[in-house]
This record gives C-alpha cells, sequence and structure tokens, in this order.
C-alpha cells in the first residue's frame, strides 16, 4: 500500500520521503537531526485552497522496483496453517523496513598507538564517505554462494532492510522508526570536518549501527550515548573509539565491509588481545574490588569488539575472542576460584558486561556444540523467570540480538543437567522443562512499526522453537527423526515460512535457525534455512561467522546423509572442528 505522504511539509521530510509534522519555521524532524529546513511553496492560482510545497523529485529506487519484485517471487511459499501467535491476515500483508546509515564526511588526525600493526591514519585518512570504495572494492577474493549452495542461489536482501529510499545524489534515507538518532545524536549538526567536532559524528556512527545490528536498539540507546560520551572523554580510549565508530558507519552504510573495515576490525581485535594479555600477566591487586575494577574495564573493550566481529570475521576469530575474554571475566566475578557461577546473578547485574559475556558464552556454546568456558550454578524456577521478565528492561541482554533472558537459563539448565546421572531419563524432569519453555512469557513488542513488532515477535517464538529442539536433541538425546523434534522444528518452519526474507526477523534468526538446521531433514527446510541465513548480506561472505555456520550445517547434512541416518547433536560438534579446526 502506498503511504499518502503530506502535501504542505518541508522539502528536507518530501525529499527523503518521510513524514513531516510541519512544524514552523522549522519541522522537529529536520531540528532534531540538524538537517537544514525551508518550505518551497507552489504558486498558488486558487487563493481559497491551501497552498501546497512543491513535491520532491522521483525516488531512483523507483526504477529497480522490479527487481525487488523478483527477489520477493523466490520465497518460499507460506503454509496454508498459520502459526498459533500470528495472524496470517498481518502477516501476509508484512512490510520490511530498511536501515541505512547518513552520509559522514569527516577526517581525523590520529596518532598511531604504540604496538601498532595497522597505521590508524592509513586507515581514517581516506576521505569519507567511501562510497566508490565501499562499494566497488568488496572482498577480492570473495566466493560465490554456489560454493556451499550445491547450485542453490540464495537472493540477496540489500545491504539494508527493504524499504529504505535511494534519493537523487545518492544521498539514502534514514529508517529511524524508533527516533535513535534524536536520543545518541548531538543536535544540530555542526561541522563535520572540524576535528573538535568529531564526537558528534562518533555519536551519529553508533546510532546507524545500532539501527541496523541491535534487536532492540532503543532499549541501549541512552546507556550507549553515555558509554561514548565516557570512552571519548579519555585520551587512552579516544582513538580506539573513533575506529569502531568507523567500522559501524561502514557496516551501517553497507554489511559487506571491504578490507579497510576488516583490517580495522583485525586491529582492535588485536589491541584487545594485547590488553588481556597484559592484564593476565600483572599481579591483581590486594584490594579484590580494585581488580573487579580493572577487570571491568579490559572487559569494556574486549566485549564491544567482540560484536563487531561476529559481522566481520570468521566463526573461529569469534569463538577465540570469547575463549580469550574467559579469564578476565572470571577475574570480575565474585564467586571465589573453583566454584561454580551464579547464572541468574550475572543476568541480573546492572552492568552490562557480566550479562554480556554469560550470553556470549552460552549462545557460542548452543550453536556449535562447544562446552561453555565455564560452568555455571542454575538454581532455576518459575519465580525467576518472573523475576527476569518483570526486570527485562533493565537487565538481561534480550535487547542486543532477541534472545528471551529466560530462554539463555533455560540452555545453562540443560547442560547442567546433562552431566547428572539418570537426568537424561527423567521423564517429570523433561516435561516440567518442556513446560517451562512452552509457558515462558514472553514481551510484547512496543515498537510502533508494525514490522519491527511483528519481525521481532517471529524471532522471539522462533527461539521458544528452537529451544525445545535443544532440550529433545541435548538432554534427550533424540535424534531429528524422533516425533518431539520433528514437531518443534515444523513449527518453527511454519514461522519462518509466514514471514517474508528481511534483515529483521533473518539477521537474529540466524542463530535459532542453526539449531533447527541440524534437526532438519527434509531437503526443502534445510533449503528454506540455507538461504535465509545467506540472504543476510553480512552473512554471505566466507571467513565470517554467519558463513561458517552454515558450513557447519552443510557439514551435517553432508554426513548424515552419506550415513543415512537422521542427525544427532554431537554432530554439529563434529562439523564446527571441521570448519574452524576448534
Amino acid at each position: 500500500m502506498t503511504k499518502i505522504r503530506s502535501t504542505t511539509g518541508c522539502t528536507t521530510c518530501k525529499r527523503k520521503r518521510r513524514k513531516c509534522d510541519e512544524g514552523k519555521p522549522k519541522c522537529q524532524r529536520c531540528v532534531s537531526t540538524g538537517k537544514p529546513c525551508c518550505y518551497e511553496f507552489r504558486p498558488n492560482t486558487m487563493p481559497h485552497l491551501i497552498q501546497r510545497t512543491k513535491p520532491a523529485p522521483r525516488p531512483l529506487s523507483e526504477s529497480v522496483k522490479g527487481s525487488r519484485d523478483t527477489i520477493a517471487s523466490l520465497e518460499p511459499p507460506p503454509f496454508s496453517e498459520p502459526s498459533d501467535f500470528v495472524d496470517s491476515a498481518i502477516s501476509s500483508d508484512l512490510i520490511t523496513a530498511t536501515t541505512q546509515g547518513d552520509e559522514l564526511n569527516h577526517d581525523f588526525n590520529l596518532a598511531t598507538p604504540p604496538g601498532c600493526t595497522v597505521d590508524p591514519l592509513d586507515l581514517l585518512s581516506i576521505p569519507l564517505p567511501l562510497d566508490s570504495y565501499l562499494y566497488q572494492s568488496i572482498t577480492p577474493d570473495f566466493v560465490p554462494l554456489t560454493e556451499i549452495t550445491h547450485g542453490f542461489a540464495a537472493p540477496a536482501l540489500g545491504t539494508g532492510l527493504e524499504g529504505s529510499t535511494q534519493l537523487d545524489g545518492g544521498e539514502v534515507e534514514d529508517h529511524d522508526p524508533e527516533g535513535i538518532h534524536a536520543v545518541l545524536c548531538i543536535s544540530p549538526t555542526m561541522d563535520r570536518n572540524l576535528k573538535e567536532n568529531s564526537m558528534p559524528f562518533v555519536l551519529q556512527s553508533y546510532s546507524q549501527w545500532a539501527i541496523v545490528s541491535i534487536f532492540e536498539p532503543l532499549k541501549i540507546a541512552h546507556t550507549m550515548r553515555d558509554h561514548v560520551i565516557a570512552q571519548f572523554a579519555s585520551e587512552d580510549t579516544r582513538t580506539r573509539t573513533i575506529l569502531i565508530a568507523n567500522v559501524m558507519r561502514m557496516f551501517a552504510e553497507n554489511p559487506l565491509v571491504d578490507s579497510t573495515g576488516t583490517s580495522i576490525v583485525s586491529y582492535l581485535a588485536s589491541k584487545v588481545q594485547e590488553d588481556v594479555w597484559s592484564f593476565m600477566v600483572t599481579p591483581p591487586s590486594s584490594v579484590i574490588a580494585l581488580d573487579k575494577q580493572n577487570a571491568m574495564r579490559v572487559l569494556d573493550h574486549t566485549l564491544e569488539i567482540m560484536t563487531l566481529q561476529v559481522n566481520t570475521r570468521s566463526l573461529a576469530a569469534c569463538i577465540q575472542s570469547v575463549v580469550d575474554a574467559a579469564p578476565v571475566f572470571r577475574r570480575a566475578c565474585s564467586e571465589p576460584a573453583g566454584q561454580p557461577l551464579n547464572l541468574a546473578n550475572m543476568l541480573l547485574d546492572p552492568g552490562l558486561n557480566l550479562r554480556h559475556f554469560v550470553s556470549a558464552d552460552l549462545l557460542s556454546s548452543v550453536t556449535t556444540g562447544r562446552p561453555t568456558c565455564f560452568k555455571y550454578e542454575i538454581a532455576f524456577s518459575a519465580e525467576l523467570c518472573e523475576r527476569m521478565f518483570q526486570l527485562q528492561e533493565n537487565c538481561g541482554l534480550h535487547w542486543l540480538h532477541g534472545l528471551p533472558d529466560q530462554f539463555i537459563m533455560i540452555f545453562a539448565w540443560i547442560n547442567s543437567l546433562c552431566e547428572l546421572q539418570g537426568a537424561r531419563v527423567d521423564a517429570n524432569l523433561v516435561a516440567r522443562i518442556e513446560k517451562e519453555i512452552i509457558q515462558a512469557k514472553i514481551a510484547l513488542d512496543q515498537a510502533e512499526d508494525p514490522s519491527l513488532r511483528i519481525g521481532r515477535t517471529i524471532v522471539r517464538e522462533g527461539w521458544r522453537h528452537a529451544t525445545l529442539i535443544y532440550l529433545y536433541m541435548v538432554l534427550c538425546q533424540a535424534d531429528a527423526n524422533d516425533s518431539r523434534v520433528v514437531r518443534a522444528l515444523k513449527n518453527f518452519m511454519r514461522l519462518i515460512n509466514g514471514i517474508k526474507p528481511g534483515r529483521i526477523p533473518d539477521t537474529y534468526l540466524a542463530n535459532p535457525m542453526i539449531i533447527a538446521g541440524v534437526a532438519a531433514c527434509k531437503e526443502r527446510d534445510r533449503r528454506t534455512i540455507r538461504q535465509r541465513i545467506l540472504s543476510v548480506p553480512e552473512c554471505s561472505v566466507p571467513e565470517t561467522a554467519g558463513y561458517d555456520a552454515v558450513l557447519e550445517l552443510e557439514d551435517v547434512w553432508a554426513r548424515t546423509r552419506n550415513e543415512g541416518r537422521a542427525a544427532v547433536w554431537s554432530d554439529l560438534r563434529i562439523a564446527c572442528f571441521v570448519v574452524t579446526g576448534m
């Protein structure tokens, strides 16, 4: 359905195809984003009518509408039976929104940090934006998707979510339905070429990245702004923050980050390794609180880079980053050495670092079959789940990747039970966990944008079915032909097939799709999972975590096909070793 635009809006909003509040002398949208605002009126030949403003030029995107229709025609047909919790009428009309970053052009003057193997000046001296460089020099050793898709070509989703408007002159409209820019960015926008104004553009880069990379960016926007300002205020962390911001801006503009962006991430990762090594060889402070504070400071840098690595580096590098951070994380914990870590306390901790690490550790485990870095103490109860649900606005990490914190607890609970004698065959215990998964409360999304609201609901419910698959295949040691696994997979695939491909939800469904992929026996389901993961741009590039995850699934499918059997969960662990060597 075509949206009816204002006939009396300002020139800037009309040019960007955005709704204008028509405020005078400047509209609020332009004021909040720091854009110039003016009203250019048509000649009024009929004084008794409201004077209209001039229309904007036709967007270039209309000329490529046919190609988008072609992509849409490649989608798997939805099941005739809708899912229990998504109205089929809504899902059939689902509009997928798009996110693209505003143009940035700033040239930072940085000193080379000691021990730097890549000169930040070389990385940042390229005039920004890097349009021609970014879009014409994607990774030179790019390998076609057909290498792992057996002739199946996955349709590309583009660099952002469908629905962005490419404007004349190459400018891309921001799709920011939740107002992330207004929270993070400084208004009005100042001269971007002045060094002293670099922080506003760092904030803008963070906001652009948050919109395309974080599941619910509005929940973390204020905390992120405070963090960036604090990091920028310190001489020790300013260079690192600027480098991170440049990678974020590149990714927001084009998820296929080029060699410049990957070089920056590699450099930042090497600096993190140096920081970790330096911290671990330094004798701990005799003041326990001070030692924990120092560990938290190292984790600040480590976990931020870890988030960037997921989209730009190999699965092996991402796993290694978790392993490297583990001893620093342990020093930041309150539990005595040798004792299990209380997972509930970690997830309810007011700081981000402990929550972030345990989530990364458990998520890495359930998507690779590898053991977690630590044993976690789980005192699971319905009351604890209810408490986490009530406190989710201020704790947990659900906002980052869409995995409800209750399911993180259940994953850890299942892992711990696997070590207990007899737990695997306790039917009452399995039934209890199954009930907890099915009845776990998941917050209703409050986003005004219907595509965001439905997409996020699909992700959360997708995790519910993936957790059931994990329960049956890990704790019960069922294979993919088990009726319980088949039922959970069928419900998961009904979700996937009931919503159009798009950055939301597919970016955040990639992890649960790995779990579902192990259970997928039908070629139709495997093809859909392969297509949906590889259609996310950053997952389509070899030697990235998403691409390697598909290689894992291909290994599982090939092995079980050759051996004429259904997959078991240990196949994923073998596949991870084959792909990563870890």
